[in-house]
């Protein structure tokens, strides 16, 4: 898992991350400090464990000049790897990891770390793909209804769909989507489903309206 990341980190530095001038924090020690936190930080729950999913490491002003202009790309590439080793583990980590390596850290060639959980939701779309309304939008954050009921926030317009047809909800592991007791019941990716954690891209069948899921982008923070 580290050597898939070593790898991705060297791509992004020309020459090689050996080669880099002055540079007394090696990026891959950031993520093998970052990862070996997020198994420290483990919680065990009914369901599945959780682990943190917003870090920092600080580094020495002069350790995070040295890093020059890709310290943002060494830090997506960090948050990639967390987010699969997590997903590996069977750990759920709210959606996404982000990563943010700033200055401000008091020793030069020393890492420290933070580390936090946010389960707030990233919001996302539900896209109509095929039937209506054609080319609809609904906007989900942390829960929305889907039925014929004009209050619910996905109303497809097919009286196929049951009035409590479906809801989708944010938990930390991710969007859950669950059947209400539908008459046609609810399909994602063409299998049908009672309960499920989506992701993103996921196509949802319910009557003949097909709604795509697109998961927001979350920013560091």
């Amino acid at each position: 898992m580290l050597r898939r990341v070593e790898e991705a980190l060297e791509r992004i530095i020309e020459s090689g991350l050996g080669r880099l001038s002055g540079v007394s924090v090696h990026p891959l020690e950031i993520a093998r400090r970052l990862q070996a936190q997020m198994a420290d930080a483990k919680l065990v729950s009914t369901s599945a464990p959780y682990v943190p999913n917003r870090y920092v490491a600080r580094l020495h002003d002069d350790d995070l000049a040295a890093l020059g202009g890709v310290v943002g790309d060494i830090a997506e590439q960090i948050a990639d790897h967390l987010t699969e080793h997590a997903d590996e583990q069977g750990w759920a980590c709210g959606g996404r990891v982000t990563v943010k390596i700033e200055g401000g850290g008091a020793t030069k060639g020393r890492i420290e770390t933070e580390h936090r959980f946010d389960d707030a939701a990233p919001g996302a779309r539900l896209v109509v793909e095929s039937g209506e309304p054609a080319g609809g939008v609904f906007e989900i954050g942390e829960r929305a209804r889907i039925g014929r009921d004009p209050v619910y926030e996905v109303v497809p317009g097919d009286p196929a769909v049951s009035r409590d047809h479906a809801v989708v909800e944010w938990t930390y592991a991710g969007y859950v989507l669950s059947d209400l007791g539908s008459r046609n019941g609810t399909f994602v990716n063409n299998s049908p489903v009672t309960e499920t954690v989506l992701t993103d891209g996921d196509l949802i069948g319910v009557g003949t309206v097909l709604l795509r899921l697109t998961v927001n982008e979350i920013e560091p923070s």
